[in-house]
């Protein structure tokens, strides 16, 4: 088996995890979405930063479920973008100007991601922590391993997508010299 042969492959399963993926994320958060909005409690125990004794209504679920949305649209994003590319990859497209396109939105989108972690859940805090008596209001923003990872692995990817725009572009200048 050449190693096309395995990219072909790999890639094939791994455009439909990815596709998969991209439906699956946002049909779960959809149901969690509903159940923050009926059950505004249970959403107040999802958050350990918050003082005993918060209560949240509806309304502030409703605010916190659709502030969570937005937060799904990147990685969303990136499914979609890694879907693409290994479309293109197990029909043996490899080293194009479509697949350096692909690889620098999945790093912006993965970049976004980081930024959602840590925006989403400050605000989402900030939201369920605003009915509170001055001094229980909460502002809490963190990074974690993950914030880092998404960072880390985005910036790699807008790099990688940079460089292989170039290459694409220095393989077809070769191409009109010869």
């Amino acid at each position: 088996m050449t190693t096309m042969d395995k990219i072909e492959r790999l890639s094939g399963w791994m455009f439909w995890i990815s596709t998969i993926l991209a439906y699956v994320l946002p049909a779960t958060v959809i149901l969690a979405i509903l159940r923050s909005w009926y059950d505004p409690a249970a959403l107040v125990a999802r958050f350990p930063q918050l003082p005993p004794g918060t209560l949240a209504t509806a309304f502030q679920g409703a605010l916190v479920a659709i502030v969570g949305v937005l937060s799904v649209y990147p990685m969303v994003q990136a499914f979609l973008g890694m879907a693409r590319l290994f479309g293109r990859y197990r029909l043996g497209e490899i080293l194009t100007e479509p697949c350096a396109r692909d690889i620098l939105r999945i790093g912006q989108a993965l970049f976004a991601v980081a930024a959602m972690t840590v925006l989403v859940p400050t605000l989402q805090v900030l939201i369920l922590s605003w009915g509170n008596a001055p001094g229980g209001r909460i502002l809490s923003i963190g990074v974690d391993g993950s914030t880092l990872g998404f960072l880390l692995s985005g910036g790699l990817l807008i790099v990688i997508g940079w460089v292989m725009r170039e290459a694409v572009q220095v393989a077809e200048d070769a191409k009109g010299f010869v």
